[in-house]
């Protein structure tokens, strides 16, 4: 289902609610509807609605049974054995009335979460016609989750699963896809993606209040919403919306009339209470309704909205490792958790450090992440952006590098994964670093033994362009202009050029820095 239609879901979904309320009919949760995929061979909870008190049993086609009784809010909740991969099944949910789930799967289920480029979806990425051509894979399906900003917790999501096919594929996300795909081929297993995603969201709106309480950024930014909201008018915000609608329509008629490109449509301005971007909303909304579903582990896409600082691309380790924290908690369970780091957008270097650079310390923010945060991982995307658009076509690679990094860190296979930069030392003119990850060693991909993008600078911090081969798992890093070097960069920049360290598996090593000098100055 595409995002347009999502008000009306929203809409559909709330009357379904009251509906069944009233007729005191046992209703499962959404996400326990026809062609979903649950978590193979755990005790995974089930849960819905029915009138308090009632008896509710849930009974599988593999065998497995539950029972119990609907508390006084009418919520009830169980725990049902799944089976190993395989089926399709059925579940029957039984109480006043009867209802079943068919088409069950049971595989492993991969929670999909982020801004625009992980709800990007196969119709907008490089090739989706031939990639449609070559979709039939029955087994992997994908819940889209219905957008939903709330400053109140939501009890369920709008949504329905779709099984993976030439007809519905352009729909899904193409991160969670092409991920979820290679999964899928190497495991022999059936893949669910549960795809929870918002362009232009933040990390925070993804957090719960509790979480992130103490947070003097937060509590600034609730503070500002609450001020907006307090004097927010919804009639004279549709006003303004509909003047503003009104002179885009002249706007649109001039620009075809000149042949250029028409401006974009304008959006309304919601109440600030329930904007994407207020802390915690997007957590309530599309999140709070998905616990505690059984999952396997999440996928994150997201970072671009909180690096237009340095102070915020700074404090994005923080949020993060927050965010990986809160969801750990409230599903009870350590879940493996992998991120993309940003790519490379914007202007292409020209000097050895740009004044602009917050998008290398988000990228930063992600290895410190990775480092300090048990059971995560990462894909370096340095390569596969483009100047002109944060949206950059080229997801299959980014998938690609994902599910090899998740086979190998979550299910143990001698796959490859991103060099990552470990540590330094400094040996006379030279500065030696060190990798990890590095797979069968690292590379040089292109022609030529040199390697670009690397920058090294002596103590009083004049970064310069250097000389950089490889040796082994290390790189030796130098320059005549620089005696006594004390620090080295590499790709560090919006959109670094020619960066061309790989390990021989064609796996991009990340941008890093070896000092820590103030950046804000």
């Amino acid at each position: 289902m595409r995002m347009t239609s999502g008000i009306l879901l929203i809409a559909v979904f709330a009357a379904a609610v009251s509906v069944h309320a009233a007729q005191a009919d046992v209703k499962p949760a959404q996400l326990f509807t026809d062609n979903m995929v649950i978590q193979r061979e755990t005790n995974a909870p089930v849960w819905g609605w029915a009138e308090a008190g009632e008896k509710v049993t849930v009974s599988a086609s593999w065998g497995a049974e539950a029972a119990t009784t609907a508390d006084k809010d009418g919520k009830w909740m169980i725990k049902l054995q799944t089976p190993e991969a395989g089926g399709p099944h059925e579940i029957a949910f039984t109480g006043k009335n009867a209802t079943t789930c068919k088409n069950v799967l049971s595989g492993d289920v991969w929670l999909c979460s982020g801004q625009s480029n992980m709800e990007m979806d196969v119709s907008r990425c490089n090739n989706p016609e031939e990639e449609a051509e070559n979709s039939d894979f029955p087994s992997i399906r994908h819940f889209k989750v219905v957008r939903n900003a709330t400053k109140v917790p939501a009890k369920d999501c709008a949504g329905d699963w779709h099984i993976c096919s030439r007809e519905t594929v352009k729909s899904f996300s193409a991160i969670a896809y092409f991920t979820g795909r290679d999964l899928h081929k190497e495991l022999d297993i059936p893949i669910g993606l549960i795809n929870s995603s918002w362009g232009g969201s933040s990390v925070e709106t993804w957090t719960s209040v509790e979480a992130q309480k103490d947070d003097p950024l937060v509590k600034a930014q609730i503070k500002m919403y609450d001020a907006y909201a307090a004097k927010y008018k919804q009639r004279k915000a549709r006003n303004y919306f509909d003047k503003a609608i009104k002179e885009w329509k002249e706007a649109v008629k001039k620009a075809e009339a000149e042949k250029k490109s028409p401006p974009s449509r304008p959006t309304p301005m919601p109440d600030p209470h329930k904007h994407k971007n207020c802390p915690s909303n997007l957590y309530n909304g599309m999140i709070n309704p998905l616990v505690p579903y059984a999952v396997k582990g999440a996928i994150w896409y997201q970072g671009e909205t909180n690096s237009n600082k340095v102070s915020k691309a700074e404090h994005y380790r923080v949020q993060l490792a927050r965010l990986i924290k809160s969801w750990r908690a409230v599903w009870n369970q350590d879940l493996p958790f992998y991120f993309v780091q940003l790519t490379n957008y914007m202007k292409p270097q020209s000097k050895p450090v740009e004044a602009e650079n917050c998008w290398p310390v988000t990228r930063e923010s992600f290895v410190h992440v990775l480092r300090n945060v048990p059971d995560t991982g990462m894909v370096v995307a340095i390569d596969t952006g483009e100047e002109d658009d944060i949206h950059p076509k080229n997801k299959q690679d980014v998938g690609k590098r994902m599910a090899s990094t998740i086979l190998n860190k979550t299910y143990g296979k001698d796959t490859p994964t991103c060099p990552i930069y470990m540590t330094h030392r400094i040996d006379g003119d030279r500065i030696i670093i060190t990798f990890e990850y590095t797979g069968s060693g690292l590379a040089v991909k292109g022609e030529g033994e040199e390697l670009k993008t690397f920058v090294i600078a002596g103590a009083d911090r004049n970064f310069v362009w250097a000389e950089a081969k490889i040796n082994g798992n290390d790189v030796i890093v130098c320059s005549d202009q620089v005696r006594g070097p004390v620090a080295v960069r590499y790709a560090w920049a919006d959109n670094p050029i020619d960066c061309n360290l790989y390990s021989n598996e064609g796996f991009p090593a990340t941008p890093f820095r070896t000092d820590d000098w103030d950046l804000t100055k």
